[in-house]
């Protein structure tokens, strides 16, 4: 390659990636970029087919494209623990992290990548249930990679001569490595700024994780633990610092509560008791008779010792119990002998069908979606398996939802960086006049003019450009030598 042509191959590739990197910057706003261009562009909701829908207009709270959708993913870590949860406003949250091994990491890093967005930076919540390593082993390795904005610790001091934990005095210490790391790294600043870290405290209303609005309004709340000593020092139940925690959309619900044992879990049961004759108004009176969840996580990876009857029954109503799944997190053939017959005994005995009961080391990934179904309701997937819930609000174009129908997004958790942002309701007060419309994508054929295909196909255009101005450049440099 004669100088003249390196020359122009060099700026020419020089421009192509300068080029690629502003387009790959230009993701970001990829939206609004869409819309300013004209890609996407509001048209009247009748007739449009659901599958092009990507948003309604304001005041419309309804689309198909699963941004109303929850996601909670049991991920197969082994003999372990360890949750992703895609909320219906956009946010995650991680919920433990299994052991400190190189294959709980690659289970945890595989499942990120192949599920979550390739853009992925950050949770915006994560939560340690307890200081024992199959819950915080890897939690270190996950949140040094994806930090988290809000973080939520056990009430028990990280305790090393190399690491002074930031709670200062707690009423227990432990000192294991995995504990320390994964305690350090929920401290972890994002992007310089300090993120948010709450010693895991039922009676602490504010630390209710409230989001959404209208369809997306979501509720995760924490019952216990309901006490500061688990244990002496020397002999300390470490798995009854785990809270015992319920996620709420839609009248859906999945309950949760790391490794909690017989002490943790009966202080729930006598609170929950006592709020039926206290007198006082407070989350505990939610546990009506009627109450039923649907999905419960057992406790301790299915020990005998930490799914109890009355817990169980607290959760679950006779009516509802049919469609209850109750999902296990355990290894194949793991040394405990996780599930223990008993706690599936117990899990049978009230009601709990056997096809409903999941467990990781059978299952692997167990994930559920609370979405709407083709009759405009929100329904419980699980697979191809759904389950209506007949309380659940029916979304159609006639009967569409405001922030309002569900709840006031003034009790929304100051932590939420995406609060501003709520849609408000257009004017007009007939609903019945109220034009509804719908965002879709321009297409080309059957291929959606979105702008991460605009941009990479011009870009295409722009590399084959190049390559013929460089071989063209070659040849004009050398008939200009022959005439000479």
């Amino acid at each position: 390659m004669n100088k003249s042509k390196k020359k122009i191959a060099i700026i020419d590739v020089i421009v192509l990636v300068v080029l690629a990197i502003v387009l790959g910057v230009s993701m970001v706003w990829s939206r609004d970029i869409e819309l300013g261009l004209g890609l996407l562009y509001y048209v009247d909701a009748d007739g449009v087919d659901e599958s092009d829908i990507v948003t309604l207009s304001s005041g419309v709270y309804v689309s198909a494209d699963d941004s109303t959708s929850l996601k909670v993913h049991f991920v197969d870590v082994g003999q372990g623990d360890c949750a992703i949860i895609e909320l219906p406003d956009g946010k995650t949250m991680l919920i433990d992290g299994g052991e400190r091994y190189s294959a709980q990491q690659k289970a945890i890093q595989k499942f990120i990548d192949d599920t979550l967005p390739s853009d992925f930076k950050y949770f915006d919540y994560a939560i340690l249930t307890h200081p024992d390593s199959d819950h915080c082993g890897s939690l270190s390795y996950v949140l040094d990679k994806y930090p988290a904005r809000v973080c939520y610790r056990p009430n028990v001091k990280a305790k090393s001569t190399e690491f002074t934990d930031p709670a200062g005095e707690l009423p227990r210490y432990k000192d294991s490595a995995a504990y320390v790391n994964a305690i350090k790294s929920m401290y972890k600043e994002i992007d310089g700024q300090p993120n948010v870290v709450y010693i895991t405290d039922p009676k602490d209303e504010s630390q209710t994780i409230t989001g959404g609005t209208g369809n997306s309004a979501y509720t995760f709340t924490f019952y216990t633990p309901l006490s500061d000593y688990y244990g002496s020092q020397s002999s300390v139940s470490w798995n009854d610092y785990s809270p015992i925690m319920i996620l709420d959309y839609q009248g859906y619900k999945f309950a949760m509560s790391g490794d909690a044992e017989e002490k943790n879990l009966g202080e729930f049961v006598a609170k929950v008791n006592a709020a039926k004759t206290d007198g006082v108004t407070d989350k505990y009176d939610a546990f009506t008779d009627d109450y039923c969840v649907n999905v419960i996580k057992a406790g301790h990876h299915g020990s005998e010792n930490a799914t109890t009857l009355d817990y169980l029954n607290v959760l679950t109503a006779p009516d509802g119990v049919e469609n209850v799944y109750s999902v296990i997190s355990c290894g194949a053939g793991n040394k405990y002998g996780h599930p223990h017959s008993a706690a599936l005994d117990r899990i049978k005995a009230v009601g709990i069908l056997d096809e409903n009961v999941l467990r990781t080391d059978e299952a692997g990934d167990i994930s559920f979606t609370v979405r709407v179904d083709e009759d405009g309701a929100y329904s419980l997937y699980c697979g191809d398996k759904k389950t209506q819930n007949p309380n659940a609000p029916v979304i159609t174009p006639d009967n569409p939802q405001t922030p309002d129908d569900n709840n006031n997004s003034d009790n929304n958790n100051s932590d939420n960086p995406d609060d501003d942002k709520n849609t408000e309701k257009p004017n007009g007060d007939d609903p019945e006049n109220e034009k509804i419309q719908v965002l879709v994508y321009r297409k080309l054929g059957s291929i959606k003019l979105k702008w991460a295909v605009v941009a990479w196909v011009s870009y295409a255009v722009v590399v084959l450009a190049a390559a013929v101005h460089i071989v063209l450049s070659g040849n004009e440099k050398g008939n200009g030598r022959r005439k000479r």
